[in-house]
């Protein structure tokens, strides 16, 4: 179940939450999603913020709606993903931790057993 924060918009936070289906596997490539109403009642929205979530993911390319049978997830939407979320990581998460770990005079050395430990923790 998603928890809706007051911050973004709530069709953007459905979108970001169906991204990370297809990204995890829980949306298989091929699948169709369930329905625009469904969607509105399981999470008690109004339809059209689930319509604009589901034309944002269709504009970006990661589905396709077929007349009369629904949404599915293209086949080539987890690559895609895969690829903007490994450059958004890259850019957005690793500078940003290079740039506190400075703030707070953690050496390069340091931050890296650190990056190994937690790595090696969660394995």
């Amino acid at each position: 179940m998603i928890k809706f924060d007051q911050k973004t918009p709530i069709y953007q936070q459905l979108a970001d939450s169906i991204r990370q289906d297809i990204l995890s596997g829980a949306l298989r490539e091929g699948e169709a999603i369930p329905s625009v109403r469904q969607i509105s009642v399981d999470y008690g929205l109004n339809p059209q913020t689930v319509l604009n979530a589901t034309q944002l993911l269709i504009q970006e390319g990661l589905l396709e709606k077929r007349r009369g049978l629904g949404m599915f997830v293209q086949k080539s939407a987890r690559k895609q993903l895969n690829t903007s979320a490994g450059e958004r990581f890259k850019n957005e998460t690793i500078h940003s931790l290079v740039n506190e770990a400075r703030l707070l005079a953690i050496s390069k050395e340091e931050l890296i057993d650190l990056i190994e430990s937690k790595y090696e923790e969660e394995n």
